[in-house]
């Protein structure tokens, strides 16, 4: 059984990953593309080594990549790195 945190998203596993998931398996490299980073960017927030910065451009690049999915910002957790275990 998977175990998931109180906002949905499994538990150990970034947000990040879930949602380019969600968005049909893109790469690190795909998503970064769509909201205007690098792939270092989105590896480094994926591993919880960064907390993004985004400008509002790329607020809106990574909002229209949400709803596609029926996510908004609401249902993402604080952190985009891995979520706890605990």
């Amino acid at each position: 059984m998977i175990r998931q945190n109180d906002d949905g998203f499994q538990k150990g596993v970034s947000p990040l990953k879930i949602l380019r998931k969600k968005l049909g398996g893109i790469s690190q490299e795909e998503l970064a593309r769509r909201i205007g980073v690098s792939s270092n960017t989105v590896s480094r927030w994926e591993r919880g080594l960064w907390n993004p910065t985004l400008t509002i451009p790329q607020i809106k690049a990574l909002e229209v990549q949400l709803h596609s999915v029926n996510l908004t910002f609401q249902d993402l957790p604080d952190s985009l790195g891995p979520t706890p275990e605990t």
